[in-house]
C-alpha cells in the first residue's frame, strides 16, 4: 500500500470493521461492572519492590499510584501482594497480612 492510503482504507484492507476497530474506541468510555471508565487504557499490575524490611509499602507507592490515577475514570490493577510471610516472590514485595501493611495500603488508596 502507498503512504497515501487512508487509515480507514488500511483497516478495510486488513478485514477489520471500522465500527468495532479497537483503535477507534480506545479513548471512549466503557462500563466495567458498575464503574464507568473514561477510556479503555488499563494500567496492569506491577510489582515495584518499594517496601521496607517488614514489606510495608513506602510513601512513594502512594505518590506513584496517585500520579497514575489522577485522571478520573482510570482503572489501575495494583501490584502483586503477599498475603502471608510464608508466601511471596521477593522479600521486598509488598505484604498485606499485618496492620501496618494494611494501613500503608489504605494510604495508597487515599492518594487517589
Amino acid at each position: 500500500m502507498s503512504n497515501s492510503t487512508s487509515s480507514a482504507q488500511r483497516r478495510q484492507c486488513r478485514g477489520i470493521d471500522h465500527e468495532t476497530d479497537p483503535e477507534s474506541s480506545l479513548f471512549q468510555p466503557i462500563f466495567v461492572g458498575d464503574m464507568e471508565l473514561s477510556h479503555r487504557v488499563v494500567m496492569a499490575s506491577l510489582t515495584r519492590l518499594r517496601t521496607n524490611n517488614e514489606q510495608v509499602p513506602l510513601p512513594i507507592v502512594a505518590e506513584y499510584y496517585g500520579q497514575r490515577a489522577s485522571v478520573p475514570g482510570t482503572l489501575i490493577v495494583s501490584e502483586a501482594t503477599s498475603i502471608s510471610q510464608n508466601v511471596g516472590v521477593s522479600h521486598y514485595a509488598p505484604g498485606i497480612w499485618t496492620s501496618e501493611q494494611i494501613g500503608a495500603w489504605r494510604q495508597v488508596r487515599a492518594s487517589f
